[in-house]
């Protein structure tokens, strides 16, 4: 086509509106698409408009010098203008909002710090201290966190019938406010069945906070689900960092082992986190809409069972590595200094890794994920098991706390991507009982282990053997979606 024949375009941008003005040069009539003609007879420009889509889509766009010649075919010496291309334009907005929420979920973020970086996880750090003390075993000292486990299996049991009956922002900030006085009080006990009763008790709310905020997490940031829930996980890294830079300096500031004051430290942080906690959870609430109460449906539940057993074998597979790693470090021979920096590798890369697992988890298939997840914490606990020395410790730190909170976020979007808005809190509820189990059973076998071996290493080796078994039941999910979907 000669350059007589060629139209002038002319492309601006005016209010999110794409105008295009495009005329053939070879005519001086210019006459305007506009509204269809009045009753009497249709005109070549009314053709033209019925003809010519008003609203033209961002593949649509790829095809715009076709539709043009088309339009130029049908009624030549016409002048098309305001083609409008506003679906295209409609793409700014949506990638603007891709990080609202965030704020609201790394708020909510402090409910894993309180319910496993404090509860949970800064027990390892106290564990010593408190052995040395009261003369636990092994076995007496893993029993005392089995004990919170399974007050951690009754309350993610019980969490989505507080959540539904009491309201999911009343239930969760009531359980944080628990959660943090559960901390205090853990200080207060002489006696081993005292530490039991406290510590059982912390567990339950703990995980009733745990599950009414992941359930609220999923809501935070609308365009990424497994983003938010990588943010929300990362928390209990902050709590390890957090817990393994202040505790230890406690120990040395008053010179003695001040495990009751660090108890005390720790609680009073868990209440002041509340007051962020309550506000992001409400958002997210005003923001979830109203969800009819209804309980699970087997035929819902059912294809979750491989993600239940293998979120059993993986609390019992790395629940050892964290209860007991102090111990072993400290057993052999390490300096005072090295549990605190094990701590914050472990929990700094916990948080440094929560963004990339997030866009990793949302591009693998369900069941993947986790299976992922479980073989590389497998390998993380590795180093410190073979060989003795600060740097095969930080090593395994890196690699373990890079992972091991990857493994919440990937079974919660397992449950995201498989049930109803209306049975997520009861799924999640599952599988962080499932999660509990494990954790009750891990420490106490591992503890037994290492005291008829009389090593601790021994009974370590547990948890690898099992984080490889949750990895490959984990992968029967991924069978079973594609079953169902045939």
């Amino acid at each position: 086509m000669s350059l007589k024949h060629t139209a002038a375009a002319c492309v601006h941008f005016e209010s999110w509106r794409l105008t295009v003005n495009a005329a053939p040069l070879k005519t001086q009539q210019h006459k305007t698409v506009g509204p269809p003609d009045p009753p009497g007879g249709i005109s070549d420009e009314g053709k033209l408009a019925a003809q010519t889509p008003p609203f033209i889509s961002g593949h649509d766009l790829i095809r715009f010098p076709r539709l043009l010649s088309r339009a130029e075919g049908a009624a030549p010496g016409l002048a098309v203008r305001f083609i409008r291309l506003e679906t295209v334009l409609q793409v700014s907005p949506v990638n603007s909002s891709r990080w609202l929420g965030l704020n609201d979920a790394l708020a909510l973020a402090l409910a894993p710090l309180v319910a496993l970086g404090f509860t949970r996880f800064a027990y390892a750090l106290l564990l010593p201290p408190m052995q040395h003390e009261f003369g636990w075993s092994f076995a007496r000292a893993g029993a005392l966190n089995t004990s919170n486990a399974l007050g951690y299996l009754i309350g993610a049991l019980m969490a989505a019938w507080l959540g539904r009956r009491y309201g999911l922002l009343r239930s969760f900030t009531a359980a944080m406010v628990l959660s943090a006085f559960a901390l205090m009080l853990t200080a207060l006990p002489s006696s081993l069945a005292g530490l039991v009763v406290v510590r059982g008790w912390g567990g339950f709310t703990t995980a009733v906070a745990f599950v009414l905020g992941t359930s609220l997490a999923t809501k935070a940031m609308p365009q990424q689900p497994a983003t938010a829930l990588s943010v929300y996980f990362a928390g209990s890294g902050l709590g390890i960092v957090l817990a393994g830079t202040t505790l230890p300096w406690m120990h040395t500031a008053t010179g003695e082992p001040a495990w009751r004051l660090a108890w005390v430290f720790l609680g009073t942080l868990a209440l002041l986190a509340t007051r962020f906690t309550h506000r992001a959870a409400r958002t997210c609430v005003q923001r979830m809409g109203p969800v009819p109460p209804q309980g699970p449906e087997p035929s819902v539940m059912g294809p979750l069972w491989p993600s239940l057993l293998a979120n059993v074998l993986y609390g019992a597979g790395y629940v050892g590595y964290m209860t007991f790693m102090i111990a072993l470090l400290q057993g052999q021979g390490a300096q005072a200094s090295l549990p605190l920096l094990f701590f914050a590798v472990l929990g700094g890369a916990s948080m440094a890794a929560s963004a990339p697992w997030g866009a990793l988890l949302t591009r693998l298939r369900t069941g993947d994920g986790f299976a992922l997840v479980s073989l590389l914490v497998a390998l993380g606990s590795v180093p410190a098991l073979l060989w003795e020395g600060p740097g095969a410790a930080l090593a395994s730190a890196l690699l373990f706390g890079a992972c091991f909170m990857a493994g919440p976020a990937a079974i919660s979007l397992v449950a995201q991507r498989t049930l109803s808005a209306s049975q997520l809190t009861w799924g999640l509820a599952l599988l962080t009982a499932a999660f509990s189990l494990g954790q009750s059973i891990g420490p106490v076998l591992a503890g037994w282990i290492s005291d008829k071996t009389g090593s601790l290493q021994s009974g370590l080796w547990l948890g690898p053997v099992l984080l490889v078994l949750g990895a490959g039941t984990s992968l029967l999910h991924r069978r079973q979606t594609a079953n169902r979907s045939r």
